[in-house]
This record gives C-alpha cells, structure tokens and sequence, in this order.
C-alpha cells in the first residue's frame, strides 16, 4: 500500500516522527500533562483541611482566591497563563509564576525525551518500540516532576504515588528490548534497601533524623525501570547536585553548621535520576569496562 506521495504509510510515519513536528507535538503533549502535575503537585499533598489530600479528578479548577471555576479557555497549558499575565479573570488576583514553569519545563522534559528516543540513541530500533520507549520515559519524567515538587512544599514524598509507580514501572520496564525480568526487583530492593541502611545507620550515629524513607521508595521506583545502575547513579548525582546547592546556601546565608540545613533530597534525586536516564547507554558501557564486561 502506497500513499499519495508514492511512499509506503511507515515511511511516511517514520519521516514525520523524525521531523520537527514531532518534537513539537511531544512538547504539546508534555505541557497539557504538566497542566495535571500541577494539579497533582497542589492537591494530592495532605492538609489541615484535607487530612487526605484532595481529588484529581473532581471539582474542576477553581482560582484560588475567589473559588470561581476556572474556563476552559482559561485553562490552555501556558498559552492561558500568558494571555491572563498570570491573574484571575474574576478577580485578578496572580497565580503563581510556578504554574508556568511546570508546565514549560514538563513540555521541554517530554521534548528531549523524544528526541533520546525516536531521533537519537535508539534510532535503530523499529519506530513503534522507539515510540514506546518515549510513552514510558516521558510518563516516568512527569511522576518525578509531581514527586519533586511535592517534596520542595512539604517534605514529604507520598506513598499513594510511590508504591503504585514502582509496580507500573516495574511492569512497563519489562517491555524494553533490554530488560530482564529481575533487573526491576534488584533495582527496587537496592533503591529502598541502600536508602534504609544509611537513614537508620545515621540516625543510630547521630540520634538525628537524616534521609527519609520516601527517598528509599522514590529510588526503588527508579529502580524498577532503569535497575540498580540507576539508583547508584542518581543517588550519586543527587548527593553531588545537592552537595553543591546546600553548600552555595551556606555561603549566601553565610552559616558554618551545615548539620542544621534541613533541605529536602528527593528533588535532587530526581535530577539524577533523569540525568541517568539519557545517560544510561554510557554509564552502562563504562560500567562494563570497568568490570571488563
């Protein structure tokens, strides 16, 4: 079967998924998802009010201000937010520049992630493995996205997100080309396991709160996709990142005692573990020279 251009219909796909259109649509769909982080990032968090969190699903989007639902002309990823500058069509009163920012930055994570795998790195494989390697990545950037976030506001790193992704992921993993069928449980148990080890060894040193448990399952989670690779890595990568920023706090704060600086991890857990993930080909083959693998 031929299509008007003469070419066959996976050619024609192959060229459109590869072109600019593609990455444009991937942004498009990362910023409508980056619309519900937001959701999520705002209501899922318990509260005085909400002991439990709120629903995702229902009531509809409300300004915060006055509790006029919000239009759906109004509620355009980032085209409404910059058309509104930012207010309330009721009451003008301003949403937080944040709103923005998650979804820009889900839209332009859900861009490179296409670009790692339909047009990049895994460019040899068939277009609709490439095409699901990018549906699982992207899904697994937008929970880090509302598990980051969640934690900057709260310190808390939510089990009704965790533990559901851990097994979705775990199951999702299993239909990439390269993993087997353990790579996913030894990746969650040394996620959790390492985490659990340090957090009670600190406490049993300082008689200190350290890491939190949360960050043993946000890492178990990355464990279950990208295996025990990858929570070394983002484990290192994070303690690097955060080790940088805490240090650039105390020099602006100008404060010595870094034992009393309480900053939450997950966030820089999350950046290495999608630093991992576009890295991934690399720190595998470094990994297996070094074990002369």
């Amino acid at each position: 079967m031929l299509t008007c251009t003469g070419m066959p219909p996976v050619e024609v796909l192959e060229l459109w998924a590869t072109s600019p259109a593609g990455l444009a649509f991937a942004f498009a769909i990362g910023a409508v998802l980056g619309s519900f982080a937001n959701v999520c990032i705002y209501r899922l968090p318990p509260s005085d009010e909400h002991p439990e969190g709120q629903s995702i699903v229902s009531p509809g989007s409300r300004c915060g201000s006055c509790g006029t639902a919000v239009r759906w002309y109004d509620n355009l990823p980032i085209v409404s937010y910059l058309l509104l500058r930012g207010k309330c069509r009721s009451c003008n009163v301003g949403f937080t520049p944040r709103y923005l920012f998650v979804e820009v930055a889900t839209g332009m994570l859900f861009s490179g992630v296409y670009a790692l795998c339909v047009t990049t790195l895994y460019f040899e494989e068939p277009l609709a493995v490439r095409l699901g390697r990018f549906a699982i990545y992207a899904m697994f950037c937008l929970v880090l996205v509302v598990v980051a976030f969640i934690d900057l506001d709260t310190k808390l790193i939510l089990n009704k997100v965790t533990y559901p992704s851990i097994v979705l992921f775990y199951g999702l993993g299993l239909t990439l080309p390269e993993r087997l069928w353990y790579d996913g449980l030894i990746g969650a148990a040394v996620g959790y396991g390492g985490i659990r080890l340090i957090a009670d060894g600190y406490y049993w040193l300082t008689k200190r709160e350290g890491m939190g448990y949360g960050d043993g399952k946000l890492l178990a989670l990355v464990g279950a996709l990208f295996g025990w690779q990858g929570v070394l890595m983002s484990l290192f990568a994070g303690s690097l990142v955060g080790s940088v920023i805490m240090v650039t706090a105390l020099l602006i704060q100008r404060r010595s005692n870094i034992r009393h600086v309480e900053l939450p991890f997950g966030p820089f857990l999350v950046v290495g573990a999608i630093g991992y993930m576009f890295g991934e080909t690399w720190v595998k083959v470094s990994f297996s020279v070094l074990w002369g693998g």
